[in-house]
């Protein structure tokens, strides 16, 4: 892509001003057509050191409402060690009717840090998710030769006025030009798409370069706005549709519920567990370890009870527990996962979500909150995220907690009937109940499609609260161990001691 561009190409000045003025009353109109149509645009202009990005960002800024768009320009693009490579940058996607405009984004990564295969799939799955999500993508990439370069940056260190805006790697990346275009190239020809495809602009003549870069976030808009509405732009994915003979032999039809812990053994093996998770929390955070738990289960299993003897040993700092109900029109303005994204954890933390994304695959599947397309989508995009979660070396854990219903209405029975209880039924759960065959069918669904190597579910039969806790606390132990050995596989936990522990005392729930 980048030995085919001329870069030769020029503008006379009076051309460049005409050109820039029709340009800039067309954009700022089709600015307010895409927020009409709550259109979400965002734009990323990457490029070369010293070649114009700034001064061509602000060439379209200029013609927008400042209302209505939002620059972004990171310090530090390449993420540090210990924190999901994207998640600064799914953080920043515009809610809908506003464009986010990017001088720098995770592209500088994907070439000038030299990323691998796996980054780049990463980064062509997020674009295409926000292309599904009906987000306007525009990139553009701006070209000069190595010599321009070298003379733009000897300019810029000899003016005063302009040495402040040489980063210490530009020199460096005039040094390494033909290895560093290499991957500029390897990275434009793997992030390609229909949805979000490249447009290398010559910027020897900045005047061009400008009206270039207007004329390529004009013509996107337009065609976007072009459509009678916007459609998904991707399949639905290439797993199988799933039969009854899997469903039926999947994870949750084998459960035994039978099993039970006496409160000798439970405590002393809750014991065990919790002050190995107080040492691990720490650890988490002096290695920068992030991780993720994810609760999702059948109304009363006791996600509640298990979360809180996940946490009560750890330090508060350590944690956070993010409960997820019903999005909000502020979340509702963005893509389905940008209120996940923005909840995950920075390096050393760990994050427990009371429910989570698969809300789209369970409760929106069955009560028709979203269509058949949007739900079925789902789950090609949950397990992209979490293999990107995974690959940038956050643990994950989800587990699924299952009753049997002869259990579950002796749950509700009991709630409904203690008044310091009673407020932990709803109505809802009673409606949820009645709807049992459609949950444990999109249960069962979800769990064989979102069950992976890298994140893969752990149901756990839960009519015995004690079992259940201490199985749940054991394989999050495990899974945080193998992470921090460095192991591609859990140690198997350690046998429980006969010896009583000072949590012997503890409350029973």
């Amino acid at each position: 892509m980048l030995e085919t561009v001329d870069l030769s190409r020029s503008l006379k000045k009076k051309q460049a001003q005409n050109a820039m003025g029709e340009l800039s009353c067309s954009v700022g109109e089709m600015q307010r057509h895409l927020a009409e149509r709550r259109t979400s645009v965002v734009v990323i202009l990457e490029g070369w050191a010293a070649s114009g990005r700034g001064g061509i960002a602000n060439r379209l800024l200029l013609a927008l409402d400042p209302r209505g768009y939002s620059f972004h320009y990171p310090e530090t693009p390449c993420c540090p060690t210990g924190r999901p490579s994207l998640l600064p940058f799914q953080r920043l996607i515009p809610p809908v009717g506003r464009i986010a405009v990017f001088g720098r984004s995770f592209y500088d990564r994907a070439w000038r840090a030299a990323a691998d295969e796996v980054f780049l799939r990463d980064v062509a799955a997020f674009e295409r998710q926000l292309a599904d999500a009906g987000v306007l993508v525009v990139k553009a990439f701006l070209h000069i030769s190595r010599e321009e370069q070298a003379k733009r940056l000897k300019k810029r260190m000899k003016d005063p006025k302009l040495s402040w805006n040489v980063e210490s790697g530009d020199i460096e990346e005039n040094e390494r030009y033909d290895e560093r275009a290499a991957a500029a190239e390897a990275m434009l020809r793997a992030t390609e798409s229909e949805h979000s495809p490249w447009t290398v602009i010559p910027a020897t003549d900045e005047s061009y370069a400008a009206v270039a870069f207007l004329t390529c976030v004009r013509d996107a808009m337009s065609a976007w706005l072009e459509r009678a509405a916007p459609v998904p732009v991707a399949p639905e994915g290439r797993v199988s549709r799933t039969t009854d003979a899997v469903l039926r032999s999947s994870m949750m039809t084998s459960l035994d519920y039978s099993g039970d812990l006496d409160g000798e053994a439970y405590e002393s093996r809750l014991g065990e567990l919790q002050a190995r998770m107080h040492e691990l929390g720490i650890a988490m955070m002096q290695s920068r370890l992030p991780g993720i738990v994810v609760f999702e289960g059948v109304d009363a299993a006791g996600k509640g009870g298990a979360i809180r003897r996940l946490t009560e040993s750890l330090y508060p700092r350590c944690y956070d527990v993010v409960p997820v109900g019903a999005p909000n029109e502020w979340e509702r303005a963005h893509p389905y996962l940008w209120r996940f994204w923005k909840e995950f954890p920075d390096a050393g933390k760990l994050v427990i979500f009371d429910r989570s994304w698969y809300g789209r695959v369970l409760v929106e599947r069955v009560e028709g909150f979203c269509g058949e397309r949007d739900w079925k989508r789902a789950y090609r995009e949950i397990n992209e995220m979490e293999g990107h979660l995974a690959s940038t070396g956050v643990v994950i854990a989800k587990f699924w907690l299952q009753i049997d219903r002869d259990e579950q209405l002796r749950r509700f029975e009991s709630r409904r009937d203690d008044p310091e209880r009673s407020w932990k039924l709803t109505d809802e759960d009673w409606r949820n109940r009645e709807k049992w065959g459609l949950y444990q069918e999109a249960a069962s669904e979800m769990i064989v499609r979102t069950s992976t190597a890298q994140a893969p579910w752990t149901v756990v039969a839960t009519n015995s609260k004690k079992l259940a806790r201490v199985k749940v606390l054991s394989t999050v132990v495990d899974a945080i161990e193998a992470a921090l050995s460095g192991s591609s596989a859990p140690k198997p936990a350690p046998e429980p001691k006969k010896k009583k522990t000072d949590t012997e005392k503890r409350k029973k729930a």
